[in-house]
This record gives C-alpha cells, sequence and structure tokens, in this order.
C-alpha cells in the first residue's frame, strides 16, 4: 500500500475547515471554516484570491454550481449563492479583532432561510435544484428548484418511520438519497407530476448517518456513519417497499420491511465524517475520525491508501478535484499561449518589454496547465490547514 506524500499546505486562519470545493478549471478552490469565512485560494500561487465572510456562524457547504455560482450554506439558517468573477475583492487574512464588514463580499444573487440545526449539508444538482433538511420538521428533506422562480415542487420528504433528524443528503435529477440519525438509509423517487415515493429503506448503522455520496453510472451510492462501516446500496433496487412520501403525522411506529445493502467493508475505527467520490468515479475518499484518510476502490471497496491527513487536531473533511480538465477552462484569451513560430516571428519587432510581457504569460500558462492536470486531493485539517496530496 501506497503512502502518498502531501504535495503543499495552505493556511490563513487557525479555525477548523469545515467545507472545501474545487473550481472546475483545478486551478483554485474554496474552503470554508467555522467562523463563517470562505477564502478562495490560487493553486498556482497557493495563496489568497478572495476572502470574505460569508455567513455568521459555521459553514456547512461551499459548492459550485457553475463556472460563476459558489453556493455557501451556514449554521445560521442561511443559504447565499454568489457570483465570484473577475472582480478585484480583498485578499487580507482577517486578524482576531477585525470587523467583518470591512471585507467586500461577493456579489449575491440569490438567498435562502433554511434549517441548519441538523449540521447536515445542502445537497444540489446542476445549477438549479437543491436539497436541505426540512424548515418546519428536521426529520424531512425540502426540495427546492431554483428557476425560472424559487419553487419547491415536491412536499417534504419522509422516510415514514422513526428515524429520528436528517443528518445526510445527496441529489439527482428523479432520485433523493438521506441519511438519518438512527442509522437508517432511505432512498426516494421524484417524478415530474410532483409526487415522490420512498423506493428503499436500510438500517445500514448502528450509529448516525454522516455522509452519503452517489456513483450514477454504476446505480450505486455508499454511506457512512459515526459506526466503523461504509456501506454500498442500490440507486436501483429489484425489491422494494414503494411507499408515498408522508408527513410525520402519518409516520408509522413499526418499520416497513426493509431492503438488503450491497456489500459492506469494516475499517476497526469508529467514525467516518465524510465521504468524496472523484469524478472518474474509480476511487473515493474518506476522512476518519482518527485522523486518517482512507482511500477506496470504488466497485470493490478495497483499500488503496491510508494515511495521515493532518497534524493532532484531526480532520474534517476531503475533496477531489478534477481529473478531466479543458486546456481553456478557467483561462482568459489573454493568458493563451500563442505558437511559438508566432512568436519568433513577432519578437524582433517588439520591445524589450513586450517580449517579457509575453515571456511572463508563457510561463505563467505553464505553471497552470501543470497545476490544472494534477490529480489533487485536498484535507482540512481542525487546526485550519488544508492539505494537498496529488495522488493516483
Amino acid at each position: 500500500m501506497s503512502i502518498p506524500a502531501a504535495v503543499a499546505t495552505l493556511r490563513a486562519r487557525s479555525n477548523p475547515i469545515t467545507a472545501i470545493a474545487f473550481h472546475s478549471s483545478n486551478l483554485r478552490l474554496v474552503s470554508g471554516d467555522d467562523d463563517g469565512w470562505c477564502i478562495q485560494w490560487s493553486l498556482v500561487t497557493r495563496r489568497p484570491m478572495v476572502v470574505w465572510k460569508s455567513h455568521s456562524a459555521a459553514i456547512l457547504t461551499v459548492k459550485w454550481m457553475s463556472d460563476e455560482l459558489l453556493l455557501t450554506h451556514g449554521r445560521d439558517n442561511k443559504l447565499y449563492i454568489h457570483r465570484l468573477d473577475d472582480s478585484t475583492l480583498d485578499t487580507a487574512i482577517p486578524g482576531v479583532d477585525d470587523h467583518p464588514d470591512k471585507w467586500r463580499r461577493p456579489w449575491l444573487v440569490a438567498s435562502l432561510d433554511v434549517n441548519a440545526l441538523n449540521f447536515c449539508s445542502a445537497a444540489t444538482y446542476g445549477s438549479n435544484r437543491i436539497a436541505v433538511p426540512g424548515t418546519l420538521d428536521s426529520n424531512t428533506i425540502d426540495v427546492y428548484d431554483l428557476m425560472p422562480e424559487l419553487k419547491r415542487p415536491y412536499t417534504a420528504l419522509s422516510a415514514g418511520i422513526n428515524t429520528g433528524i436528517v443528518m445526510a443528503i445527496d441529489l439527482m435529477k428523479d432520485r433523493v438519497i438521506t441519511g438519518y440519525e438512527s442509522g437508517h438509509v432511505a432512498l426516494f423517487q421524484l417524478s415530474e407530476d410532483g409526487s415522490c415515493n420512498r423506493i428503499y429503506l436500510c438500517k445500514a448503522h448502528s450509529q448516525p448517518v454522516l455522509s452519503v455520496s452517489l456513483h450514477p453510472t454504476d446505480s450505486t451510492f455508499i454511506s457512512s456513519s459515526a459506526d466503523s462501516k461504509l456501506v454500498k446500496h442500490p440507486l436501483l433496487p429489484q425489491h422494494h417497499s414503494d411507499r408515498k412520501c408522508t408527513t410525520t403525522s402519518e409516520v408509522d411506529d413499526e418499520a416497513d420491511a426493509e431492503s438488503t445493502s450491497l456489500g459492506t467493508v469494516d475499517i476497526k475505527h469508529a467514525g467516518i465524517a465524510s465521504i468524496d467520490m472523484r469524478d472518474d468515479e474509480k476511487i473515493f475518499a474518506v476522512a476518519c475520525w482518527d485522523g486518517l484518510v482512507r482511500v477506496f476502490v470504488y466497485k470493490s471497496l478495497k483499500l488503496l491508501a491510508s494515511f495521515k491527513g493532518g497534524r493532532q487536531q484531526g480532520i474534517t473533511c476531503t475533496k477531489f478535484g478534477k481529473t478531466e480538465v479543458s486546456n481553456d477552462c478557467g483561462t482568459n484569451s489573454e493568458e493563451k499561449v500563442t505558437s511559438a513560430a508566432n512568436f519568433q516571428a513577432t519578437a524582433l519587432t517588439r520591445s524589450l518589454g513586450q517580449i517579457h510581457t509575453k515571456v511572463s504569460s508563457t510561463l505563467k500558462t505553464k505553471q497552470e496547465q501543470k497545476v490544472r492536470n494534477k490529480h489533487w486531493l485536498a484535507v482540512g485539517g481542525k487546526d485550519g490547514r488544508i492539505g494537498l496530496w496529488e495522488i493516483y
């Protein structure tokens, strides 16, 4: 088993990192911490590009909904969508006594009052659909469509049994995956007519579910919890108890006939805080309470690597970068490299200053290309550090 070495460490503040999201260009990432601050980092210079106070409490989620739109979800019961473009914003790191109003915020595109009492991250599908724990009932899920206008196309999704509060959500166009405080995992099917059905229910864990992550092409998903198990489930269960979504007043005290999972891996250490699937869907990484990052082959659930992800304080989350990135993605036209022949033909007619500018641009583009092609894995730590690994 190979143990990769960290390539770099990003650090600006001492607050624990709670969420990480790579941009589609693979040239930058955004981190959120437990004090509500967000930082957009350049992976070329490894320095902050934008710093702002997004929430008044800990950040639960940061997710790119498009190349410019970033969703942040905080413990202050707010969900924001910001536009991060080429506008010049603040890059200074705040001190302990600095007031957050001194830092300009990115353009606010949308905001939504949501339930953040569950410590459950918001889930997104594309740039239009969001799923969060129910506003009126923490045991249910609310699904929102943002365009053409904000609406809730489905009634609150409930498992129909006493599961405790919602702990984890993942989302597809017509599926919602949910993990609960009781250790149950449920799968809901959404119909275009506004109806929804619970098509899968499994008591997969003995402790609260902490994370769920889907694998669309394999038609499966995986769950983790405060126990020591990773469990694989079907997205298209062959034998399922089809049940209409119910309200809390219609919850049965007796559980339905439950489905069977597809496989289980026991890592022998309690607490698997988060799961992140790489975009090629071949491997996934988990952040564990014992301070180790574990990387698995998805198909076989075979352990590929296990390594310490931070210092003594432990780790909170993992996030893979992109494996397939367009050469033009995230690069302005001014930064594109002209051919060597054109450069040589025109260099004689330019001043020394112009040549220097062109060479600098060429070097910058080569650096960006090198960063873009790396297979990044970022690990957020409780000490405020983000470790960067290049893996597989």
